[in-house]
């Protein structure tokens, strides 16, 4: 989209075509979304918000052409942040200045879409509209125009909470992630005022208590990783066992807690905790949330 002029949106609407069947068929594949890109935080950002904001969609019942638009908007919500580069890939945390300047994108963005000449302009005027909004909240403390409730377009609420638990679950350089459940319970909290409920519901169908990514101690004293959600059993996922109760690393093996009900999960436990027990498969699975070829 910084290119002057460019046939974008039919290109996007078959990824997001693509990556909804895949969803459907795979919801492994959801458990990309914890993966990182390190050369460029908004790369695996924007990647993550797509996967996200689609199984949502999903899981909302949408139709293939609002689906379409959901991808679409959902790819290019960031779009005007590649003018303020210097700023989001900044070492240290941004001030007060930094983040007015920046707050800005969603403008940027949103003006970007007139260099998309494969879009109807129909389409495009209800996309320029989404995009503005990602970043505006339910009670009307976002930006850039404070719009509140009914003001704000469903597409945009989806995109605008995917966008959040992305943004929160990933390192950033002036700040550690939060560990996926944390991060759920926050957003949960929130519910009803900065994020849309119906949004809030959707995303918890879709990545449960325990999100993909989340570790977590088993009855059985052994640790696992989340693979996948079993929907309508947020407390039975499907897990990769790594370490052993003596918190030695294990073989690697799948356990399906929805076929093991004599198997449950004990609790949630943080990257820290991980790293107390186990620094050395801490230091493994660090390694392996990084994005390394696009």
């Amino acid at each position: 989209m910084d290119q002057p002029y460019c046939e974008k949106y039919e290109s996007v609407l078959a990824a997001s075509a693509l990556a909804a069947e895949t969803l459907k068929n795979n919801p492994a594949f959801l458990g990309c979304t914890v993966q990182s890109t390190a050369d460029d935080y908004l790369r695996g950002h924007t990647l993550n918000t797509f996967i996200l904001a689609l199984a949502m969609g999903l899981e909302g019942g949408l139709d293939s052409r609002e689906l379409g638009l959901l991808g679409f908007c959902a790819m290019a919500h960031d779009a005007g942040m590649t003018e303020y580069a210097p700023i989001y890939n900044k070492a240290g945390r941004l001030d007060d200045g930094d983040f007015s300047e920046m707050s800005l994108h969603a403008e940027a963005g949103a003006a970007k879409l007139d260099r998309i000449v494969d879009i109807d302009h129909r389409i495009k005027d209800r996309a320029r509209r989404i995009i503005l909004q990602t970043h505006e909240r339910a009670d009307g403390s976002g930006y850039p125009d404070r719009a509140t409730g009914e003001e704000l377009d469903p597409l945009a609420q989806i995109i605008s909470i995917a966008d959040a638990y992305e943004a929160m679950t990933h390192p950033r350089a002036w700040r550690e992630a939060i560990d996926p459940p944390a991060a759920v319970k926050e957003l949960i909290e929130k519910e009803g005022r900065g994020f849309n409920a119906s949004a809030v519901k959707m995303l918890i169908a879709v990545i449960s208590i325990y999100p993909p990514g989340s570790l977590v101690t088993l009855s059985t004293g052994e640790t696992a990783r989340v693979l996948k959600v079993n929907r309508g059993l947020l407390s039975r996922p499907v897990v990769e066992i790594v370490l052993a109760p003596d918190f030695s690393e294990a073989a690697p093996q799948l356990a399906d807690l929805r076929e093991q009900p004599l198997v449950s999960i004990d609790r949630g436990l943080t990257f820290s905790e991980l790293e107390e027990m186990n620094p050395v498969y801490a230091g493994k699975l660090e390694l392996s949330r990084w994005w390394t070829d696009w």
